[in-house]
């Protein structure tokens, strides 16, 4: 046990594999811890007759101590358990017959006791088996799913995720086919980005309306500024003009309001200010019948602020709006923190999901688990805090192309997903 640099406590656990590994975390800790490092170690006696010579030793870190999931109830009379990984019965039976001979004559010591008398029958069998050599550690794991659940991890995909692709490909592969690793990576490949829902394209009806929520310090008001920006291009293309005009519900933010006035004095646009329900109701009914859009920025708050939610939702409920509303998160949103988000900020309707700060994160498992785990789109996608750098509408091809470790066939997966051109500047 050591401290990293950021003074968080390094801890290490020892599997027969990774895929062993993360089981145990996901156990222990949910979502809520990171791996920093792996490394293999080579094993001797015991382990030597079940032809495994060596076992992976992970180094983690708890990111939430107090959210760790509880032990199970039977994990109190677990058995020590050598550095081989083969259980002391003797040691453990003595423990349990103590244990119990303190507590006997209560129900919860009847089931206690049916199931330490189950988990003895297993030791024993276990016990057994590595004496006659017919215990084959990982022997249900193919090599090739390992590399694909390395894979995965590495790429900040969830464990429920890593089991569900892991799962079909058993179904799918028979052993022998497994051994064509090329084959396995390329149908996973496809599964990911299967599993990628893009919003489709809608028809607006003047005026449009664009509302931006999300939690604090994930770029609404640039990504705003760049929708506009994409939008009046996008006219112009077509040889018209965009009318529009911002309003910014966000009062708490120091600069919202001037960094939104300063965009619209550059195009010659309207920069309102809303601080009530009444506000944005006012506006919207007199700007409505001579815009072709409304884009709308709100403030920032923490996904458990429910008072300060409630109170936006009810800010934006106005008759007859209609507005698209977009969740907006940054790329680099943890897993178990990104899963929060989303489900905190239902009550706003959001029909897909925008991904910020492209550029500030080389991984996108964690966006590609949660958005499939809960069934939601994606619309766009920003690099870059700046209002002139990319904005582009959400493309699998991108995703797979950042696939880190993958062996990735850009012929193959442009023509399977159709990809389409990035919009914006490049």
């Amino acid at each position: 046990m050591m401290n990293n640099d950021k003074g968080e406590t390094v801890l290490t656990i020892r599997a027969k594999n990774i895929e062993e590994a993360r089981a145990q975390l996901w156990n222990e800790y949910g979502n809520d811890y990171s791996i920093i490092s792996k490394r293999s170690i080579p094993q001797t006696g015991l382990w030597g007759l079940i032809r495994q010579k060596e076992i992976i030793e992970v180094s983690y870190i708890v990111k939430n101590r107090n959210s760790a999931v509880p032990p199970q109830a039977d994990r109190l009379f677990a058995p020590s358990v050598d550095e081989t990984g083969i259980a002391k019965n003797d040691d453990f039976l003595r423990n349990r017959d103590e244990i119990l001979k303190k507590n006997t004559g209560s129900v919860e010591n009847a089931i206690v006791s049916t199931q330490i008398s189950n988990l003895s029958k297993q030791i024993e069998e276990l016990a057994e088996r590595v004496k006659s050599g017919t215990a084959v550690a990982g022997s249900d794991i193919h090599p090739s799913i390992q590399r694909i659940q390395e894979l995965l991890g590495d790429n900040e995909f969830t464990f429920g995720y890593i089991q569900e692709i892991t799962e079909k490909l058993k179904k799918t592969f028979p052993w022998d086919d497994l051994e064509d690793f090329s084959k396995v990576q390329r149908a996973v490949v496809d599964w990911i980005g299967e599993s990628i829902s893009i919003a489709p394209e809608k028809v607006h009806r003047k005026p449009h309306v664009v509302i931006l929520v999300g939690p604090t310090g994930v770029g609404k008001t640039t990504t705003l500024v760049k929708l506009a920006t994409m939008f009046m291009r996008a006219a112009k293309k077509n040889n018209k003009t965009l009318n529009f005009c911002f309003i910014t519900t966000d009062t708490m933010r120091v600069g919202a309001m001037e960094q939104l006035s300063r965009f619209g004095e550059v195009i010659g646009k309207n920069v309102l200010k809303a601080q009530t329900n009444e506000d944005v109701q006012k506006l919207y009914e007199e700007y409505k019948d001579y815009s072709d859009a409304i884009f709308i920025d709100t403030g920032g708050y923490g996904p458990n602020d429910a008072q300060h939610l409630a109170d936006m939702k009810t800010m934006l409920s106005v008759q007859g709006m209609n507005p698209d509303v977009y969740l907006t998160v940054t790329a680099s949103t943890k897993a178990r923190d990104l899963n929060t988000i989303m489900q905190n900020y239902e009550p706003f309707g959001y029909q897909s999901v925008i991904i910020t700060k492209c550029d500030e994160s080389e991984q996108y498992g964690n966006v590609i688990s949660v958005l499939h785990e809960r069934h939601k789109s994606i619309s766009y996608i920003t690099n870059g805090q700046k209002i002139t750098q990319t904005i582009a509408k959400a493309d699998v091809v991108e995703f797979l192309k950042r696939l880190e470790g993958f062996a990735i066939d850009r012929v193959h997966i442009e023509d399977k997903f159709n990809k389409d051109d990035i919009l914006g500047e490049q």
